[in-house]
C-alpha cells in the first residue's frame, strides 16, 4: 500500500514554479502538520539543502510532542572527494539534532553521482542512526534500474508524473517488493497549476499536451491535480511525496490520495496521449532560472 509523505522543501525556502506566496508561515506549517497527525500521516521528506526546513520541522514536532511518532526522510548534499566518514556522520547527527528526533526513518544521498557513498550510509544504518538508506536520483531509467541492484540500497527516490514517464517502467516499479520506491515531482514543481494558455514562452510547447490532459481529467469529473496524483498511485510505488504551501492544499492532496489509483480505462486514455517532446521542458534543473 502506497504511503503519503509530506514534502517540505516549501517549509524552508521559496519553492515551486507556481508558488506566488513564498515560504509559508510557521503558523501555516503547524496547521498542516497538525492536520496530518490527526489523519495519521506521519511521513516527512526533507533535506539539509532545503533551507530551514529541518529546523522548522524539529521545532514544531517538539512543540506538538510528536517527535517520537514522525518518520522523517532527509538527504545529504552532494559529497566531495575530501569528505570523510566522520564528516558524513557529523552531518547526519546535526540533522537528527535539528529534527529533534532520536534517529532518521530514511537517509538518502541527494545526488545520484554519490552512489559510491552508499557503503558509508550502511555504516550509519548499522550504528542505529537511521532505519533505511538510499539514493535520490534523476530521470535516467537505465541508471535507476542498475542502481536498484546495489545491495546497500533500500530506498530509491525518483521523479515521475503525467508528463515525465521516463521512470515509469516495470523494471523499476516492480522492485517494490525488495526495494522501497519513492516518487516525487508528481505535480512537476507546480507546472500543472498553471493554466495552459498562460504558460511561459519556455513551456509554451507543452500547451497542447496539457490541454489534452486537462480535458481527460474534466471528462472523468476531476481536476488535473487529482488526475496527476492518482495516475502515479496507479503504478503502486511505496511512497509518494506531495508538498503543500497551505492547509487547503494539503487537505486536497489528502482527499485525492484517499481515492486511490485510477480506473484502468482512464489510465489507458492518459497513456494513449503522445508525449514526444523535448525532455528539457519537463526536467526542472534544466529550466531557465
Amino acid at each position: 500500500m502506497t504511503q503519503l509523505i509530506i514534502g517540505t522543501a516549501q517549509f524552508g525556502m521559496n519553492y515551486g514554479i507556481a508558488n506566488s506566496t513564498g515560504q509559508p508561515s510557521e503558523k501555516t506549517i503547524r496547521e498542516i502538520i497538525e492536520c496530518a497527525t490527526t489523519n495519521e500521516i506521519l511521513y516527512y521528506d526533507t533535506a539539509i539543502s532545503y533551507g530551514s526546513s529541518e529546523e522548522v520541522l524539529g521545532k514544531i514536532f517538539g512543540e506538538l510532542g510528536i517527535h517520537q511518532q514522525v518518520k522523517v526522510f532527509t538527504k545529504i548534499p552532494k559529497r566531495t572527494k575530501t569528505d570523510s566518514q566522520a564528516s558524513i556522520d557529523d552531518s547526519v547527527k546535526k540533522s537528527i539534532n535539528r529534527l529533534k528526533t532520536d534517529h532518521l526513518f530514511g537517509l538518502l544521498l541527494h545526488n545520484e553521482s554519490d552512489y559510491l557513498y552508499l557503503e558509508e550510509l550502511r555504516k550509519i544504518k548499522e550504528a542505529g542512526l537511521c532505519k533505511h538508506i538510499g539514493l535520490s536520483t534523476g530521470h535516467d531509467p537505465s541508471f535507476n534500474s542498475e542502481i536498484l541492484k546495489n545491495e546497500n540500497l533500500g530506498l530509491l527516490q525518483i521523479p515521475a508524473n503525467l508528463l515525465d514517464r521516463r521512470n515509469l517502467v516495470p523494471n523499476i516499479l516492480d522492485n517494490t517488493a525488495e526495494k522501497q520506491i519513492i516518487v516525487r515531482s508528481i505535480y512537476l514543481q507546480g507546472l500543472f497549476s498553471i493554466m495552459p494558455q498562460v504558460l511561459s514562452v519556455f513551456h509554451r510547447p507543452l500547451r497542447s499536451l496539457l490541454e489534452q490532459l486537462n480535458q481527460i481529467a474534466q471528462n472523468f469529473g476531476m481536476g488535473i491535480h487529482e488526475l496527476a496524483l492518482r495516475y502515479i498511485l496507479s503504478y503502486l510505488p511505496s511512497y509518494v511525496v506531495l508538498g503543500a504551501e497551505s492547509l487547503l492544499q494539503f487537505q486536497n492532496n489528502l482527499a485525492w490520495f484517499k481515492r486511490g489509483p485510477l480506473d484502468r480505462d482512464i489510465l489507458k486514455r492518459i497513456n494513449a496521449v503522445s508525449y514526444d517532446l523535448d525532455f528539457q521542458l519537463i526536467t526542472p534543473h534544466l529550466w531557465p532560472k
